[in-house]
Order: structure tokens, then sequence, then C-alpha cells
């Protein structure tokens, strides 16, 4: 675990409170994928010059709503589109940003990186990049070695190759993809300047998300 990240905090006693809310809310595997999510965020900020402390902070809270019931996914994240409506855990990004603001946390660069971490970063936030590569890339899952590897070395190309993994997946399996991730599929570089190679991204019909 990468103990220092805490000391970077202004208040240490008051973050371990936040890491122990997130302990409690999940079940205890999904915990343990919460910590490797959170340390690999933290390695992959430093290797690119990013906010170390942040990127371990939204890596604890990026699945504090993931095991909450699909009404109070609901209650917390209204529906934005038919997908969300119909398979509310796709909303446990935005209903986890929201829960946690209610609690009172306010890092604006955390709590997108919250939200953004089941559909895709938004805009130019490093730290919500690090997070969503961690998530599809930590050593539990057993995937996705070479995103975690080239995210060490270049951030941008590792997160092109993450969306478009993750894309590539969700098509594969005939599930639907969310169109805020279409969105950040369709404004990669490769899918602006060279549309012909990179897979479609097309929504199919059946929807299930992890």
């Amino acid at each position: 675990m990468i103990a220092p990240v805490l000391t970077l905090h202004a208040h240490p006693t008051a973050w371990t409170g936040w890491e122990e809310r997130v302990r409690l809310m999940v079940r205890p595997r999904r915990f343990e994928h919460v910590v490797r999510v959170a340390e690999l965020a933290a390695q992959i900020a430093a290797a690119n010059g990013l906010d170390v402390a942040r990127a371990y902070a939204a890596g604890i809270l990026h699945d504090v709503a993931r095991d909450l019931p699909d009404a109070e996914l609901l209650r917390l994240a209204p529906p934005e589109c038919e997908i969300d409506g119909l398979h509310p855990l796709a909303l446990h990004g935005r209903a986890g940003r929201s829960l946690l603001e209610r609690w009172g946390y306010a890092d604006p660069v955390v709590l997108e990186a919250v939200e953004d971490h089941t559909t895709g970063p938004r805009g130019g936030n490093g730290v919500a990049q690090a997070v969503y590569i961690a998530d599809v890339s930590e050593p539990g899952r057993g995937v996705n070695a070479d995103i975690r590897e080239l995210a060490l070395q270049d951030l941008t190309a590792a997160l092109e190759r993450a969306i478009i993994s993750k894309v590539s997946y969700l098509q594969g399996k005939g599930i639907t993809v969310h169109p805020r991730t279409l969105r950040s599929y369709h404004a990669l570089p490769c899918c602006a300047h060279l549309a012909a190679s990179c897979p479609p991204a097309e929504p199919v019909t059946s929807s299930a998300f992890r």
C-alpha cells in the first residue's frame, strides 16, 4: 500500500474516516478491488506528474455506491437516458458522487473522477484518467496488463487504448454502450482523425454492467 500518500492530505485522520466509510459500504472483495485501484491510480499519477493524493483518494472512493440497491442508485442519480433507467448499475459513478457530496466531500477533481469512472473521463482531468485506467486494469481483474504498463509511460495512449478496449468488449458481448462512453470514444484522436482504424461504436441491443 502506498502509505505516504495519506501524509499529503491536510487532515490524514479525517481521510482515514473516509476510507473506513467505503469499507463499510461495500462487500469485502469489492473493498480489496478498491484498494488495488487506489494504489495503481497513485502509481499512474506519480509516473505522469499528477496529484498522487487525489488519485489515491479517488481510487478509494470510486466504488462507494457500487453495492447499493437499484432503488437507491436511482434515487441518488436520476436517469439521464434509457440505459440508466433499465440498468441502474450504470449509475453507480454518478450515485457515488452524489452520496459523497451529501456526506460533505467537496474536492471537485476527486468527485469528477468518481462520477466518470464508469463511463469515461471528460476533459483534461488527469486524476479521472488515472482512476479510469486503474479500474479497468488493476491486477485483480486479470486483464489489460498492457494498458496498466502503458499508463506508467504514456497516460494519453493508455486512456485511448482503455476506452477502445471497453467499447470493443461491450459490443463483443452484445452490451449497449452508454452514451457518455460513446462521447468519450468519439472524442479520441484516433476516432477524430483516423476513424477507419477505430472499431465501430454504435449501441447494440442488450445491456449489462459490471
